[in-house]
C-alpha cells in the first residue's frame, strides 16, 4: 500500500503534533550532538526561522518522560541511528516568551511573573515522580517563580536528577517594548534589578541541578543588557556547522516540490515555483565561515501549503504575519520626529545594494545609534544577510524581495512622520499599474518625484543623489505592478533602478522600466551642456543595459516575448525634478 501523502506542518512548531500528522519535515537531527558540546548555549535567526520546532525537537529528545516515544517521534531520523548518551536524561522546563504580552512594563512584569510560575508548578507536576516526596506540593504554595525555584533547588540537590532549560523567543517582549515604547522603559527591564535581569540570575545561580540550558532569539542585544545576570551563554548562531540547521538549502527546495509534484499535489510549474521561493524567502548566510545560504523554512511551507490549496501561485509573496513582526520594527527609523542614522543606513541599503561593516556578536541597546550595531541588529532581524567579506568586515547586502518590500516601507514610515509628506500611495500605486499595462510611464514618475520633492525639502542633503534615489526608489516601489530592484547588476553594470513586472501578479502586463538617476546639487547652476551630458551617460548605460541575454528572458521582453523595456533618465536638481525623458 503506498504511504499517506505528508502534510504541510505550516505553524506546527510542536514535533510530536508534527510526526504524529504525518507532516513533511527535513530531518536536521544531526545537529544535535553539536548541541551538546556546551552547557548553555544562544542559538539566533530571523522570525519565524524554525526556531520553535528546534526547541520542541530538543525537549522531545532530552525529556526523561518521552523515553519510551523515542522510536514512535524519531524513528527514520538522523539522530534515531546514531543516540548519544544524553538522550532522555532531563527534567525538562519550557518557557515560551513570546506568550508575554503588554503594552507597559507593568503589565509585562505581572504577566512575566505569573507565566514562569506557572511553567514552574506545571514542571513539578509532570514530573513529580521523580521528585522528592513533597516537593510539588511546595513548589506549588510558594509566593512565587523566585520561592518556587529556591524549594527545588534545594530539594534537587542530593538527587541524581537535573533539569534542562529551555527558553524559546527569549528576547521576544524585550524587543517589542524597546520598539514601542522606550529606551528608558527597556532599560528598566534589563539593567540593575531589573525582573528579567533577575530572572537569568536565579538560572545562574541554580547551576548545580539546572546544568544544560539553549535559548533562542532574534537578536544578542538583549542578552548582552543582561549579561552581568547571566554571562555564560555562549552564542552558537556563527557556528559553520549549524548554518544549516534551520532553513531550507536548495537541494531541500527541490525536494519537496518534486515531492509534492510526484504526488499530484502540485500542479504548478516547479522551475517558476522554484524562483519565486528563491526570490522571495532564500539566500541568507549566518556563517563567515560556511558560504551555504538557506530559505526561511516556516515561509516555503506556507507558500505550499497557499499554492496547493488555491492551486496557484499566491498574489502576495509576502507571509502576513512576518509583516506583522517586522512592521513594530518601523518607528526605530525615527527619534522625537526626526529622521535618525539607523535611517540613512537603509537609504545607503537601498541604494548602493549593500554595506561594508564589522559585525558586532554582543552590543546593547544604547548603542544602536551606532551604524555598526543598527546594521548587525539588522542581520540578526534577517533584513541583511552576508555576501562577502572585505578584509576583517563583511559585505552585507538585502537577502530577498520579502525584505526590500519591507525596507522600502521603513523608508516611506520615516518620510511620513519626519517629513510630513503626503500619503499618495494608492493614487500612486493606480499610475504605476498604468505604466505597467499601457506604458504611460509620465504620471507615475511626476507622482513620485513630487513626493521625493516634499521628502528632500525638510532634510539636510548633505548626500542629495543617495537620497534622491533611495526615496524614488521607496516610492516606486508601491502597488503590486513591479518588482522594484536597486542597483541591479546587468551586463557587467548596475542599473539605479529596475522596475520588473511581477507577472506572478499580473501575467499579462506589457512594459517594464530601466531608470537611471542623475543629480545636479542645488548649488550648482543647471546648464544645457550639463543636461546634454548627463542625458547621454544615461543614454550610454542604458543601452548597455539592453545587452544583457539574461535580462530579455527572465523579463520577457521583445522581440522573445510581449513586454516592451522603457528606459528613463530622471534628472533632479536638488530636490526638484529637472526633467525626464525617455531614451
Amino acid at each position: 500500500m503506498n504511504e499517506p501523502i505528508k502534510t504541510i506542518p505550516y505553524g506546527i512548531s510542536d514535533f510530536a503534533n508534527l510526526r504524529e500528522s504525518n507532516g513533511y519535515y527535513v530531518d536536521n537531527t544531526w545537529g544535535i550532538p553539536l548541541l551538546e558540546e556546551l552547557p548553555y548555549q544562544l542559538f539566533l535567526r530571523p522570525r519565524r526561522f524554525g526556531k520553535s520546532l528546534l526547541l520542541s525537537i530538543l525537549r522531545y529528545y532530552y525529556d526523561i518522560n518521552a523515553q519510551e516515544r523515542f522510536d514512535e517521534l524519531f524513528g527514520g531520523t538522523w539522530i534515531h541511528d546514531h543516540p548519544t548518551p544524553s538522550r532522555g536524561k532531563y527534567l525538562v522546563m519550557c518557557f515560551d516568551f513570546s506568550k508575554i504580552e503588554g503594552e507597559t512594563l507593568e503589565q509585562v512584569q505581572s504577566r512575566f511573573a505569573r507565566n514562569t510560575k506557572t511553567v514552574l508548578n506545571g514542571f513539578v507536576r509532570r514530573y513529580q515522580r521523580f521528585l522528592p516526596a513533597g516537593t510539588m506540593e511546595q513548589v506549588i504554595d510558594a509566593q512565587g517563580f523566585s520561592d518556587g525555584l529556591d524549594v527545588l533547588m534545594e530539594n534537587l540537590a542530593d538527587s541524581d536528577k537535573k533539569i534542562f532549560i529551555l527558553i524559546d523567543e527569549y528576547d521576544n517582549f524585550s524587543n517589542r517594548l524597546l520598539a514601542q515604547s522606550s529606551e528608558d522603559v527597556y532599560r528598566a527591564l534589563c539593567h540593575g534589578t531589573g525582573f528579567f535581569k533577575s530572572f537569568f540570575s536565579l538560572l545562574k545561580g541554580a547551576n548545580q541541578v539546572i546544568t544544560k540550558i539553549f535559548l533562542t532569539g532574534v537578536s544578542p542585544m538583549t542578552m548582552d543588557d543582561v549579561t552581568s545576570g547571566f554571562n555564560i551563554a555562549v552564542n552558537i548562531s556563527p557556528f559553520p556547522k549549524l548554518a544549516t540547521v534551520c532553513g531550507f538549502t536548495h537541494d531541500d527546495i527541490r525536494t519537496a516540490l518534486n515531492y509534492y509534484a510526484d504526488a499530484g499535489r502540485f500542479p504548478l510549474d516547479r522551475e517558476q515555483a522554484f524562483q519565486l521561493v528563491t526570490d522571495w524567502y532564500d539566500h541568507y548566510r549566518f556563517s563567515i565561515l560556511d558560504e551555504k545560504q538557506v530559505c526561511n523554512p516556516v515561509l516555503l511551507l506556507g507558500f505550499l501549503f497557499r499554492c496547493m490549496a488555491e492551486e496557484n501561485f499566491p498574489r502576495d509573496m509576502v507571509d502576513p504575519n512576518l509583516q506583522t513582526d517586522y512592521y513594530k520594527l518601523r518607528h526605530i527609523v525615527t527619534t522625537n520626529g526626526q529622521l535618525n542614522g539607523k535611517f540613512h543606513a537603509l537609504e545607503t541599503l537601498m541604494t548602493d545594494g549593500s554595506v561594508t561593516v564589522e559585525l558586532i556578536e554582543s552590543f546593547q541597546a544604547e548603542t544602536l545609534t551606532k551604524p555598526e550595531s543598527f546594521l548587525s541588529l539588522l542581520f540578526y532581524y534577517g533584513m541583511v544577510t552576508i555576501d562577502g567579506i572585505e578584509g576583517h568586515r563583511l559585505r552585507l547586502v538585502i537577502p530577498n524581495l520579502t525584505m526590500r518590500q519591507f525596507i522600502s516601507e521603513f523608508l516611506r514610515h520615516g518620510y511620513h512622520d519626519a517629513c510630513r509628506v503626503n500619503d499618495r500611495s494608492h493614487e500612486l500605486a493606480n499610475r504605476l499599474g498604468d505604466l505597467a499595462k499601457s506604458g504611460e510611464w509620465r504620471p507615475a514618475i511626476e507622482l513620485a518625484a513630487g513626493a521625493v520633492r516634499e521628502t528632500l525639502s525638510a532634510r539636510d542633503l548633505m548626500d542629495g543623489e543617495k537620497a534622491v534615489q533611495a526615496s524614488l526608489a521607496a516610492f516606486l516601489s508601491l502597488g503590486d505592478a513591479f518588482i522594484v530592484h536597486t542597483e541591479h547588476p546587468m551586463n557587467f553594470g548596475f542599473a539605479d533602478l529596475a522596475l520588473r513586472p511581477d507577472f506572478n501578479v499580473y501575467p499579462d502586463l506589457r512594459y517594464a522600466a530601466l531608470i537611471e538617476v542623475k543629480y545636479i546639487k542645488k548649488t550648482e547652476p543647471v546648464t544645457e551642456t550639463a543636461k546634454a551630458t548627463l542625458l547621454a551617460a544615461a543614454k550610454t548605460q542604458l543601452n548597455h543595459y539592453m545587452e544583457d541575454h539574461h535580462l530579455a528572458e527572465e523579463w520577457r521582453l521583445k522581440p522573445l516575448g510581449p513586454v516592451t523595456l522603457l528606459r528613463l533618465c530622471i534628472v533632479f536638481h536638488g530636490e526638484e525634478l529637472l526633467f525626464a525623458e525617455e531614451i
